[in-house]
């Protein structure tokens, strides 16, 4: 017998061999399909990557270097505006010097010391004391570093700095000097700052938009801040040079490899994609042809499902509880795979604590113990916690396995009545049984909460406590019931002033408050202020055909204008109250009175919009954009002004972050659209050849939904091409959230709308997105070729931003073009377009006549487009 099986073994290690080199020949053959293709890709794409790579870099370092410049002039120029303090003479004692000297101290994270100084160099005063006593009565006449420092400062009668230096306090830094000087004119003493660099430094180089670079600010040779990334490769650095007081400091810039690898083909990604290839295709060839059959590998047992759908079954271990098999209406329920089971105990998916106060993990441990000493089956309720992450109350059995003696299987089935009687209990601890809403307890909570969120994430929140005066009269008058019916009536008016993610709690009888998170600016809570004084004046019906009309205060409070603590908040927003319940109508009041009179001034503006957009008082002006090469006329910005009540013309800065925060932007918006396209078919109708016109929008219009729908139907109406109207979104704006801005951008382009990118290089645009932006055109910051007299243009970044946007075959607009010489200086960069008051000054719809080219000579110029 053992003979006869030897050949058949043989054989089958022969085919088993046979296939493997099978496997192995076809995985080489692909590997060298797969090597000589990347080979030529990698060679051609290597000098395409360096110079995008060089482009970012020469980009980035120039944006640092203003950034570093401006940050170093701000804080100097915090001890010029100190100085300013004590020109009526020095201080009187160290006191009087401190009581000044701390608190700016405090406020400026990056000034280690701020130190008096007599006119004869001796330190007078410190500031902290702490650390720099040994510093007080030094005279800095003969200091090596200081005395001639000093010197210059008081001939010229302005702030000088060291060079960088170690600092006492720790880390590197420089120390500046400013002369106080008199009202008449005499120099009464000097104020000595020290600054550690890298406090100053870490706000403006440490972000996400430069994430990976690297990054190094030295003086000389000395490195005074560094940032190491992924950029490694020494020929592809950039450099600019920021002047800080007299002095260079050199900002070095290796841009983050990666950024070359979207949107162009980067040579190391080619290399792992390729080697990634092989492998795979390697190992699923083999695979593939000496697969087994599924069933012959498993070694877990089948579970059967339970006896009502809504069972969990499934098995585990007996020794320690890890899970062995479940049956799929268990594994989709806690959203689990095979290859999960070998890692997760049955306690892992059930909260840490059960019903009974026992911990689950030693619950776990007392069923299994009484398991293996005999026990035939274990009952107890459990609860568990689905994928969502709801708890789940169940009726456990566990029993011996059948199938495996190694296992038990577990059967929980789902208790409703205890589900009900839990969720129930839960319900009640938290929220007001008669109107439904978060009680005292829950708003507790989620204040701290959103206090701890407002914190980390440097965001603005507000409370509201609103208190219904003359609540206690609709009680004597109508009633309980009424009385209930009409709190139920003002928690439902409530909930609609407010969005999902605020809350909004009943704390007493005619009492409630709201939390209001994630606020852009004050006027936010005054906007929710304003809706809850509204919709609680309404009157309401009391059903005998009286109406209930009530009087409501509010008090609003905002973090961390007015306290930082969720009690104090709460405390204070509730003295605001009371200060609102003074008035004789309905209103709501600010903690902080200075706040009411600027909330009152912006809601007086809004009024003032809100009739503006209902009664058409707009009026579009056109600013030309021309060609460079030949000053060819290819298109207008539309630009929105508003006739107000006094016939003053107002520009949008004026008033579109009200209309915009206030939800006019959108009526205004479609009015704007309208506007433009009938103007487009009125010089189509005059004989004119029609031009595109662009228009801004706001960051809340670019994601709604309906502004691709409304410049559809619109343009279809007028029958005029989508093409014609151009969409124009700032930097700041998409790059907020760049992947959203992406997908928006798509639907632009497959509408066959214009897009452009505005304002560029005026922040930090990543270029991995800039390369996948489906933007026609570019407009430049002015900043770029708005260069000073003594400045040379040839070392500016206009020219590396222009090759940048030209390489990924985008149109460059300049804007504000004002004078000659940057007329000159954008034509020398090869700039595609500008508009600017050196060609033209906005028109209105009639002067555009004069700007336009006739279509044919059948069209008559004697009807001017509206």
């Amino acid at each position: 017998m053992e003979t006869e099986n030897k050949p058949t073994e043989d054989k089958a290690a022969a085919q088993q061999s046979r296939v493997k080199k099978d496997a192995v020949l076809k995985a080489l053959l692909t590997a060298v399909f797969f090597a000589s293709a990347t080979y030529f890709v990698w060679q051609s794409a290597v000098e395409s990557r360096r110079f995008v790579l060089s482009s970012a870099a020469e980009i980035t370092a120039n944006s640092i270097a203003q950034q570093v410049q401006h940050i170093v002039e701000a804080d100097l120029s915090v001890l010029d505006s100190f100085a300013d303090n004590w020109q009526e003479g020095p201080p009187e004692d160290e006191r009087a010097y401190l009581s000044v000297a701390n608190p700016l101290q405090a406020r400026f994270p990056a000034l280690q010391a701020v130190n008096w100084i007599s006119p004869n160099y001796i330190i007078l005063y410190v500031a902290p004391i702490k650390g720099n006593v040994p510093a007080m009565g030094a005279d800095l006449k003969r200091h090596p570093v200081a005395g001639p420092v000093l010197d210059i400062a008081l001939d010229q009668r302005r702030t000088q700095i060291t060079p960088t230096l170690e600092l006492l306090q720790g880390g590197r830094g420089f120390a500046a000097y400013s002369p106080v000087l008199g009202r008449d004119g005499h120099i009464v003493g000097v104020i000595n700052g020290v600054f550690r660099i890298r406090s100053m430094l870490a706000s403006v180089i440490n972000t996400d938009q430069i994430a990976d670079y690297t990054v190094s600010v030295r003086e000389d040779d000395t490195v005074l801040f560094e940032i190491r990334g992924e950029g490694e490769d020494k020929t592809l650095q950039q450099s600019a040079v920021a002047d800080i007081a007299g002095r260079q400091w050199h900002i070095d810039v290796i841009a983050n490899p990666a950024m070359a690898g979207f949107g162009t083909t980067n040579p190391n990604l080619i290399l792992i994609l390729g080697a990634i290839a092989t492998i795979i295709f390697t190992v699923a060839i083999f695979l593939l042809a000496n697969r087994q059959r599924a069933a012959a590998r498993r070694a877990m047992h089948h579970i059967n499902d339970g006896e009502d759908i809504s069972d969990l079954a499934l098995s585990i271990t007996k020794l320690d509880g890890h899970l062995k098999a479940m049956s799929p209406e268990t594994a989709e329920f806690f959203d689990l795979r095979e290859e999960d089971y070998g890692f997760i105990r049955f306690y892992n998916l059930a909260p840490e604590f059960q019903s009974d106060g026992s911990s689950s993990r030693r619950a776990q441990e007392k069923m299994l113990l009484a398991i293996s000493r005999g026990d035939e089956e274990v009952r107890r309720e459990w609860i568990v916690r689905s994928a969502e992450g709801v708890h789940v109350v169940c009726n456990l059995a566990m029993k011996p396995s059948l199938a495996n003696p190694d296992c038990v299987d577990i059967t929980l089935h789902h208790n409703p009545a205890a589900n009900a009687s839990v969720n129930r209990l839960r319900y009640l601890a938290t929220h007001d049984p008669l109107t439904g809403l978060p009680n005292h307890a829950l708003f507790d909570d989620r204040l701290n909460q959103a206090v701890a969120h407002a914190k980390r994430y440097e965001k603005l929140l507000s409370v509201l406590v609103v208190d219904i005066d003359n609540f206690r009269a609709v009680n004597d008058r109508f009633g309980a019931d009424v009385g209930d019916e009409t709190l139920r009536t003002i928690s439902g008016r409530l909930r609609a002033t407010v969005r999902e993610k605020d809350t909004c709690a009943r704390f007493s009888g005619d009492m409630f408050a709201i939390i209001a998170t994630d606020l852009s600016e004050a006027e936010g809570a005054a906007l929710v202020a304003e809706r809850v004084v509204e919709a609680i004046s309404q009157p309401i019906p009391s059903g005998n055909g009286e109406d209930i009309r009530l009087h409501v205060s509010v008090g609003v409070a905002l973090y961390p204008n007015d306290a930082r603590a969720p009690s104090q908040l709460l405390a204070n927003a509730d003295a605001a109250m009371y200060r609102a319940q003074k008035s004789a109508e309905s209103s709501y009041c600010f903690f902080v009175e200075t706040m009411n009179n600027v909330m009152h001034a912006r809601l007086s503006m809004e009024t003032q919009l809100r009739r503006a957009v209902d009664e058409k008082r707009f009026v579009l002006e056109y600013q030309p954009r021309y060609r460079t090469s030949d000053q060819s006329l290819t298109g207008f910005e539309a630009l929105l002004r508003w006739i107000d009540e006094s016939g003053k013309r107002r520009l949008p800065a004026d008033f579109i972050e009200v209309a915009d925060r206030t939800g006019l932007l959108s009526p205004l918006g479609r009015w704007i659209i309208e506007t433009a396209c009938k103007q487009i078919a009125a010089w189509r109708d005059a004989g004119y050849a029609p031009l595109p016109i662009a228009l801004n929008v706001s960051s809340r219009q670019f994601i709604q939904a309906d502004l691709i729908k409304n410049i559809i139907d619109l343009t279809g109406e007028y029958e005029i091409d989508p093409a014609m109207i151009e969409i124009e979104v700032s930097e700041d704006v998409v790059m907020r959230d760049p992947e959203r801005a992406l997908g928006q951008f798509y639907r632009f382009s497959e509408a066959g709308i214009g897009l452009t990118l505005d304002h560029f290089a005026s922040g930090n645009t990543s270029l991995r997105y800039l390369k996948r932006f489906p933007v026609q055109r570019i407009k430049l910051a002015k900043s770029l070729f708005d260069f000073a007299l003594d400045e040379q243009a040839e070392n500016s970044i206009l020219q590396p931003a222009i090759r940048l946007c030209k390489s990924l075959n985008r149109k460059v607009v300049a804007v504000g073009v004002e004078t000659e010489e940057q007329l000159a200086i954008l034509k020398a960069a090869d700039c595609d377009e500008m508009q600017g008051f050196l060609l033209s000054r906005p028109v209105d719809a009639i002067e555009t006549a004069d700007l336009l080219p006739i279509k044919n000579t059948a069209g008559s110029r004697a009807t001017e487009p509206n």
